[in-house]
């Protein structure tokens, strides 16, 4: 697995739930990170980021991992929202990596919400060439801000970067709030509790037949850094190209849990994209990464370390 053995990262968003997983992960291996959590302020506003890279030291790799991100129905009421504080957020960090840390390798994430709506495989090609989903509309646009925001900088101020477009995460940490949940995460989480209410129905919400590609953050993390060895300057899939439907997920949870109780799916639940999968190819071929962790032992060691169960 690529190393950051004797680099210095500089976490951006290290309390969140990525970021918290990727200072875990550095930990665990002796690498230097510097974190910039929410200690530093709102991000939006360019005093606080530029004293959080003012007092942060010479990095190697930036790993920009802070957004402004809600989830479910929720999303339809805030397109605006979501794309005023999040293009300030990732156009601020643009400027403080050219103006401060411009020897730095800038590492971004993206997600497949940033593709058109597609029954299809979503290539890099595909990316700023159709409609978005409504109910991510401004959360998407501000991730294009910044994957072409990266580009144009890297070419004029001749910086490196890499944009990479993540799968669906779930893993340690994440959030349980119902709007700001993983679909993953929120799944276990609900049928932890309903569980424990001795139900004997599952609730799920949106439909079984919908395809997603979920990865646990351990993985995706050594995605990125395997991505990281081999690419720049690029836009970048970083998946497994291994869908799985919400039905499929719903019953790994039912096995994590030993719980013999049958997905109850509400059609007036939140549906969004019936299909988003990625396809990684270039990033597969190029890197021969593959993830380690199955979706039900994933999910048996977050009810390990999350719920004690």
């Amino acid at each position: 697995m690529p190393s950051l053995s004797g680099k210095t990262v500089l976490i951006l968003g290290s309390d969140g739930f990525v970021g918290r997983n990727l200072a875990r992960y550095c930990d665990e291996r002796g690498w230097r990170h510097h974190d910039v959590g929410r200690a530093a302020g709102d991000l939006a506003r360019w005093e606080n980021v530029e004293a959080a890279f003012r007092a942060a030291p010479p990095a190697d790799r930036i790993v920009h991992l802070v957004t402004r991100q809600r989830t479910g129905a929720v999303q339809y009421g805030i397109q605006g929202e979501m794309l005023q504080i999040n293009s300030r957020i990732h156009l601020n960090v643009l400027e403080a990596w050219r103006l401060f840390q411009p020897q730095a390798k800038l590492i971004t994430t993206g997600s497949s919400c940033a593709y058109p709506e597609s029954d299809s495989l979503l290539a890099e090609e595909a990316y700023q060439t159709g409609p978005l989903h409504p109910s991510v509309l401004g959360y998407g646009l501000a991730k294009q801000v910044l994957a072409v925001g990266s580009a144009a900088h890297g070419r004029q101020y001749g910086l490196s970067w890499l944009h990479c477009i993540f799968a669906t995460l779930y893993g340690p940490h994440d959030h349980k709030a119902p709007d700001r949940s993983h679909f993953v995460g929120g799944m276990l989480d609900r049928a932890v509790r309903e569980r424990a209410s001795g139900g004997a129905a599952f609730s799920v919400w949106g439909s079984p037949g919908v395809v997603r590609e979920v990865l646990h953050v351990d993985d995706q993390i050594e995605a990125m850094l395997a991505a990281d060895a081999a690419f720049s300057d690029t836009l970048l899939n970083c998946a497994a190209n291994a869908p799985v439907t919400v039905d499929g997920v719903a019953r790994a949870v039912l096995a994590a849990l030993d719980w013999p109780a049958e997905p109850a799916y509400d059609p007036a639940t939140f549906q969004g994209s019936r299909f988003k999968l990625l396809d990684s190819g270039r990033f597969l071929k190029a890197t021969g990464w593959a993830p380690r962790i199955g979706l039900e032992e994933g999910l048996r060691g977050i009810l390990r370390s999350d719920y004690g169960l």
